[in-house]
């Protein structure tokens, strides 16, 4: 059995991690894979910002993966705090000093990493030669059907790969694997904005950096926005997301050319309400770190036939707007589970007749995909939950009263009386 991915189509959140991890963990148990990457090398472009990782679904990935010990050892616990202001300055939240009221317990456990940092730590985990790097995937082709298909990939470049009998789309958003599973395309989520990046924010402005803290910085205005977040190598990243079109950056008159007057129009036109603290972090930002970013999705419950050769992971299979902040955890999970489910069917065939290995091969990836559909449903309407949260004709306060409801339903839940158990007598 060898599996080949197919990796990294640009989008809002790439699903790098997903794809590496799924090739790290069929490499631990010597299933052979392939990566077919989009980038020339590892440094090609920015990877993004600081990620958590969920003790119950990433974590467990590295841990399988062998590169636990690793992670935490880059790591930063101390990130997982949160500030919320509203438009005026004032604070609503502040979990580093207790100003408010915390997160309930389960948001506890998630330590960031910097995407990169991620990133590098899997490539390298991996054997000399798995990542086939500037292979831009334009299509993929089916070309034997029936109980055993196979499918050729074709590349930009011209070049063509031959005859596989399980193609894996960890390509993101607009992923090409996807158009041979569903119609379905990914939808604009009604959020668009700006994302910059300030670096080297304690020497640029200490005052503002204390203002962002170690962890999210979050300033929510009526349906507007700016979302700040801390990364390991001392830059934050702010997000100006608010309401808007999907077309919004064609049309607002703002010269995207021009990163300086192009900042200052964007506050201009929608953040005369916010304070300077907050101004200051799209003010300040690198100029060449500004990129508008309408924010995509596919539809919650998206699912697909199955079809034998052929599955997703990651945003491929169930692109989310990144609010809950489970992307890349929903990502390695969906590794994990199957990598699971390969390796189980790795074990039936080497005691089964070669001629049944196929059809193992795609009750094994209808077993990940059926348990995915579900998983992605629930974390998908999470993620929806959370994006009306963050965008709210009340600002912040209804997150926060969120966090409250939630928090005092765990101590009830903590505090209820066991119920013992019945005794059942059973009549000889």
């Amino acid at each position: 059995m060898t599996v080949h991915l197919c990796h990294s189509i640009p989008g809002y959140e790439d699903c790098g991690p997903g794809g590496l991890t799924l090739a790290r963990l069929l490499q631990v148990n010597e299933i052979p894979c392939a990566v077919f990457e989009l980038d020339r090398n590892r440094y090609n472009r920015s990877q993004g910002g600081s990620l958590d990782l969920h003790e119950g679904s990433a974590q467990i990935a590295l841990r399988e993966a062998g590169l636990f010990d690793q992670f935490m050892a880059v790591a930063r616990p101390e990130g997982e705090v949160l500030k919320i202001y509203e438009p005026d300055g004032n604070l609503l939240l502040d979990e580093s000093t207790g100003h408010g009221e915390r997160r309930p317990d389960s948001f506890n456990g998630r330590p960031e990493v910097d995407r990169v940092q991620l990133r590098d730590m899997l490539i390298d985990s991996l054997s000399a030669g798995t990542i086939q790097w500037g292979r831009k995937l334009s299509a993929v082709k089916t070309t034997a059907e029936g109980l055993n298909p196979t499918y050729d990939l074709h590349f930009a470049d011209g070049t063509t790969e031959t005859e596989f009998s399980l193609v894996v789309g960890a390509d993101g958003t607009w992923s090409k694997v996807r158009s041979l599973l569903s119609d379905t395309r990914p939808q604009f989520s009604g959020i668009n904005g700006v994302d910059v990046k300030l670096s080297n924010i304690d020497s640029v402005d200490a005052k503002l950096s204390k203002r962002v803290g170690l962890g999210m910085c979050l300033t929510l205005g009526s349906n507007t926005t700016i979302l700040s977040q801390r990364n390991g190598d001392g830059c934050v990243r702010s997000y100006g997301f608010m309401r808007l079109t999907e077309d919004w950056a064609r049309t607002c008159g703002i010269n995207w050319s021009r990163p300086a007057e192009a900042k200052q129009q964007f506050l201009d036109l929608y953040y005369k309400d916010f304070d300077q603290d907050s101004q200051d972090l799209i003010l300040k930002a690198d100029d060449d770190s500004v990129i508008p970013r309408p924010l995509y999705m596919l539809p919650i419950g998206h699912k697909w036939p199955h079809r034998a050769g052929l599955t997703l992971i990651g945003d491929a299979a169930h692109v989310m707007a990144p609010f809950a902040g489970v992307g890349v955890n929903v990502a390695m999970e969906d590794a994990l589970q199957l990598a699971r489910s390969l390796v189980a069917c790795k074990d039936i065939c080497s005691k089964t007749a070669v001629n049944t290995h196929e059809r193992h091969l795609s009750n094994a990836v209808r077993d990940y995909e059926e348990a995915m559909f579900v998983r992605a449903e629930a974390y998908a309407k999470e993620t929806w939950m959370y994006l009306n949260l963050f965008f709210h004709e009340r600002g912040g306060h209804p997150m926060c009263e969120h966090f409250a409801n939630a928090k005092k339903k765990q101590q009830q839940q903590a505090e209820a009386p066991e119920v013992p158990a019945k005794a059942v007598n059973v009549e000889s």
